[in-house]
C-alpha cells in the first residue's frame, strides 16, 4: 500500500491542526480561570472629592436573587457617592438618593467584592463590583449613618470575615 505525497502531507496538517486546537483550548482554559485584576488601589486624594470609585464592573439585578444580573456593564461602569446621592451607570447614568437605599449588602466569590443596593420603589438592585475587600470597606465607610447596612456589610465595615447564618 503506497500513499502519496499529498495524502502524507495533508496527514500531518491534520495532524498539527489537532494540536494546536488542543493547545488552544488549554490555554483558553488557563486564561479564564485567572480572576480578573483589580483596579490599582485606591488614592485618598483623587477624583471628586475622594468619593469617584474605581470599579470593575456594574450590574442591575433583581432583589431576591443577588447574583443572577440582568444587564452588566464592565466596559464603562461609573460608581459615585456625592453630597446625599449615588450615581451608577449600567446602561446610562443614574442617580438616587441615600433615603431611597432600603439595604446595602456585600457579597464576594472567586475574584469578585461586590456591594448590592436594593431600593425602596424598585424590585431591581444596583451591583457594584469593587475588586477587592479592602475597597468595599472604604465603600462602606463613606456611606453616610442613615443607610442602613446588612450584618455582612456591618461585619465588611468593621473588617471582620462574615459569619455563617445561625452562628
Amino acid at each position: 500500500m503506497s500513499f502519496s505525497w499529498v495524502e502524507l502531507a495533508f496527514g500531518a496538517m491534520v495532524i498539527i491542526a489537532q494540536g494546536l486546537s488542543f493547545w488552544f483550548m488549554y490555554w483558553l482554559f488557563k486564561k479564564l480561570r485567572k480572576p480578573k485584576s483589580a483596579a490599582p488601589a485606591y488614592a485618598l486624594d483623587t477624583g471628586l472629592d475622594g468619593k469617584a470609585i474605581p470599579v470593575l464592573a456594574t450590574f442591575t439585578g433583581l432583589r431576591r436573587v443577588p447574583w443572577v444580573a440582568v444587564a452588566s456593564n464592565s466596559l464603562n461602569p461609573m460608581f459615585r457617592l456625592d453630597g446625599q446621592q449615588l450615581f451608577y451607570r449600567v446602561f446610562r447614568q443614574k442617580q438616587r438618593m441615600f433615603h431611597d437605599i432600603l439595604l446595602v449588602d456585600t457579597r464576594s466569590a472567586y475574584g469578585t467584592f461586590n456591594l448590592i443596593f436594593e431600593f425602596t420603589d424598585s424590585p431591581f438592585t444596583f451591583i457594584v463590583n469593587l475588586g477587592s475587600a479592602s475597597r468595599v470597606a472604604y465603600v462602606l465607610s463613606l456611606l453616610p449613618s442613615s443607610v442602613p447596612l446588612s450584618e455582612r456589610a456591618q461585619a465588611a465595615c468593621l473588617g471582620e470575615p462574615p459569619r455563617e447564618r445561625g452562628v
